[in-house]
């Protein structure tokens, strides 16, 4: 959970409490609670009732499903859910149904705890590690060993890696389980293909819900599968069509649904791309928190708030990236490929395996940092902040150096001498900048954009803002930016 999400659910806290404090059925002065509207969520949840993309939903008269027989009382952090219900209003709403959805269950096949981010392999899926990963009945990643049988939630990303969200040693308790789309489906011989590589046999297997069988099957059909895997053969005794069991948790025409996931299928915005498997469409009316609508690209984690449309397609409201974003642009000062870091306005940024590296030396370019010379060539960074830290989602070499520009939220500012703090120690001077924007593209006055930025604190992340000139000294525009 991301700096605002913990600001948010910290205030949501404070005014649930009050609303418990004032009764059940009215507002604490008699009047009714405003009608509930249906809506459809998924995503990761918070403990308490449940909490899924911000909103804390009533679990206590909720049906849960889990083929591990859990109720309401055992979903825990970091779970992957899907919920039907309603919503009371934008914090709070009760639930229907619940259903559990991890991604696989299964013995650790390889361990890779070199890779950035740290990483297993367990029936055929890369799982990637990451800070916010929940680790249950383990020690966390150090203490995991190859054959150990683990249950893992997360949500995929656009190269089919699980980003694990929660980890939880099972022992050898409750049957292998494997989501994924089928392909090579073999009707002769009841086998089809999941994940690339785990050949799937469902000579014996009961298909679900009621009515679904192989006739249902078609590549790309997304299901759930449980038996036993040895090697990377799958022998089902279960087999469930996802969609067709899922289905009251599609949604319908005209109801509200929120989505968390990561982008794949982008190619603009506004345009159509999907998140964790549901299609969504950005407009120009689309709202975006912690970022830009030029942040979007593949692999990027957000949550779509928003309507489905007559053709079941998510019409984005609003859009909230995951992890605070900011951009860079200027000469690299610094380059350390062996650690996969360099310096940009003053700024160690680090790079893992999944940052996107295109540099200008080669044919056709180069993914390798080491062809960066410090103090000549200038990147375009996108990074997100985690903690103090810049990680790079892409590094980029433009033909040409152009302007520096940083992106962030302010962190300080002077009213007296126009000059705006960025990370708590980058400087940049609006005191002769010609052009200042507001959230529209249009024009203000300097008075006018000084007054509108926040600097960040104990109860603001900050204001976010571009700014862009020769140099951070002498800045030739400036533009509100959330």
């Amino acid at each position: 959970m991301n700096e605002r999400k913990s600001l948010r659910a910290a205030l949501l806290a404070a005014c649930l409490g009050v609303i418990a404090a004032c009764g059940g059925g009215t507002d604490g002065t008699g009047s009714p609670v405003p009608s509930a509207v249906g809506i459809t969520s998924s995503g990761v949840m918070t403990k308490g009732s449940v909490i899924v993309n911000g909103v804390r939903f009533d679990d206590s008269a909720a049906t849960v499903t889990d083929d591990r027989g859990r109720t309401a009382s055992g979903l825990a952090n970091g779970m992957v859910v899907k919920l039907r219900g309603r919503r009371i209003d934008s914090s709070s709403g009760i639930a229907e149904r619940i259903d559990v959805e991890n991604e696989l269950r299964s013995a650790i096949a390889s361990i890779n705890p070199a890779s950035s981010p740290q990483s297993f392999v367990a029936a055929g899926i890369t799982v990637l590690v990451e800070s916010g990963t929940v680790f249950v009945n383990t020690a966390g990643f150090a203490a995991l060993s190859p054959g150990d049988r683990v249950e893992v939630h997360g949500l995929r990303d656009a190269g089919g890696n699980l980003r694990a969200s929660r980890v939880e040693l099972v022992g050898t308790g409750p049957a292998d389980e494997l989501r994924g789309a089928a392909s090579s489906i073999d009707i002769a011989a009841d086998t089809f293909v999941i994940n690339g590589s785990i050949t799937v046999n469902y000579a014996s297997a009961v298909f679900g819900p009621a009515g679904a069988g192989e006739s249902s099957l078609r590549n790309g059909t997304v299901v759930e599968i449980r038996g036993t895997l040895a090697g990377n053969v799958f022998t089902a005794t279960q087999v469930d069509l996802e969609d067709l069991k899922d289905d009251s948790l599609l949604g319908r025409a005209d109801e509200e649904q929120e989505v968390e996931g990561f982008v794949s299928g982008f190619t603009a915005h506004p345009g159509s791309f999907l998140v964790n498997g549901r299609r969504v469409t950005t407009t120009s009316s689309t709202r975006f928190e912690d970022g830009t609508g030029g942040d979007l690209a593949n692999d990027v984690k957000v949550e779509v708030d928003g309507t489905i449309d007559a053709q079941g397609v998510l019409v984005a409201k609003k859009v909230e990236f995951r992890s605070l974003r900011v951009q860079l642009r200027g000469r690299a000062t610094a380059v350390d490929a062996g650690a996969g870091t360099l310096v940009v306005l003053g700024q160690t940024v680090r790079s893992t395996s999944l940052t996107r590296i295109e540099t200008r030396s080669g044919s056709g370019g180069s993914t390798s940092l080491a062809n960066l010379v410090p103090n000549v060539d200038c990147v375009e960074v996108r990074a997100t902040v985690e903690g103090a830290s810049l990680v790079a989602e892409e590094i980029k070499e433009p033909d040409s150096c152009g302007k520096e520009r940083i992106q962030a939220p302010v962190s300080a500012k002077n009213d007296s001498t126009f000059t705006l703090t960025f990370f708590g120690a980058v400087n940049a001077s609006l005191a002769n900048t010609p052009k200042f924007l507001d959230r529209n593209e249009q024009a203000i006055t300097r008075a006018q954009f000084f007054a509108a930025v926040v600097p960040a604190s104990a109860t603001s992340l900050g204001t976010l803002v571009e700014v862009e000139g020769d140099s951070l000294g002498a800045v030739e525009k400036a533009e509100l930016k959330d």
